[in-house]
């Protein structure tokens, strides 16, 4: 009888023994995996596989009204919002051709306070392509990461790569057209006393539209860009400085460094979008 009670409590522990394990293995799977992981995954390789198709539409039907970009363009602390985001990506298509991501690795991204999968998504790899313009082709290694919503869609998205060096591969002794001239002109020669009087003298369409997200303003046509956009110039009394200009198919790009009244000293970058015309339709202040 004694030999039978050993037995059967030697079985009992057995049992217990493996149902722990069980449990055990329950929980670590449950901590350290993410069931939204390849459901991410999927949805951030078809917005670069978009990219690559110039699909604008299905791209941003992957990311959320609510997206917060981080571009590489130095010193842009504020994320970018849904319309600048659409806006860049739209340029990025305008301005290359052949344009194709070759992942080097995709991975799960943590949480940065427990350290566990959160279902993001990481990837190193490397942009090719040529400019429309130059016909000068790019090899640009990077990394970029995208965050995700209940919904799936991209909440926020951030990159990090050689932008300036990217910019600076792809210029080419083109001369800038009559109207990028005249905005170089009136970058260099600006006064915030005078900023809409010189401002007047580039060609614009009539319903010409400026947004600065970082600024939360945005102004349609010449009446609303003088009363917002440059009264706050006129508040701030903005100094800018030109520390480069670029053109590159219907887009001209300045890269300034910027004064308040203040001394608050502070980096940005101007994208001017033109039509056939050579008139400036959008302007977006980042």
């Amino acid at each position: 009888i004694i030999l039978h009670l050993i037995s059967q409590n030697k079985n009992k522990m057995k049992n217990l023994k493996k149902i722990i394990l069980i449990l055990i293995g329950i929980v670590f799977v449950s901590c350290d995996s993410n069931t939204n992981y390849e459901r991410n995954l999927a949805t951030a390789k078809k917005l670069f596989a978009e990219m690559g198709e110039e699909n604008i539409n299905a791209q941003l039907a992957l990311v959320s009204k609510d997206i917060k970009f981080y571009s590489t363009i130095y010193d842009a602390s504020n994320p970018l919002g849904f319309e600048a985001y659409k806006s860049l990506t739209k340029s990025y298509h305008d301005n290359f051709e052949d344009i194709k991501y070759n992942a080097q690795a995709w991975l799960p991204g943590v949480d940065t306070l427990s350290l566990k999968p959160d279902g993001s998504v990481r990837t190193y790899g490397t942009w090719t392509g040529k400019n429309s313009i130059t016909g000068k082709k790019i090899n640009l290694k990077g990394y970029w990461y995208f965050n995700f919503d209940d919904e799936g869609k991209i909440e926020s998205h951030g990159e990090f790569f050689d932008h300036g060096g990217m910019m600076k591969a792809l210029s080419s002794n083109i001369s800038l057209s009559s109207t990028a001239q005249a905005i170089k002109n009136y970058k260099i020669n600006f006064k915030w006393q005078k900023g809409f009087e010189d401002w007047s003298k580039v060609p614009t369409t009539p319903d010409y539209h400026m947004i600065a997200p970082g600024l939360r303003l945005e102004a349609k046509g010449a009446d609303e860009i003088n009363s917002i956009i440059f009264g706050f110039v006129t508040e701030a009394q903005l100094v800018q400085e030109l520390v480069n200009i670029t053109e590159h198919g219907p887009y001209v790009t300045c890269y300034l460094k910027l004064t308040t009244k203040e001394g608050e000293k502070f980096d940005g970058v101007e994208v001017f979008k033109l039509d056939e015309k050579g008139r400036v339709t959008n302007i977006w202040a980042l």
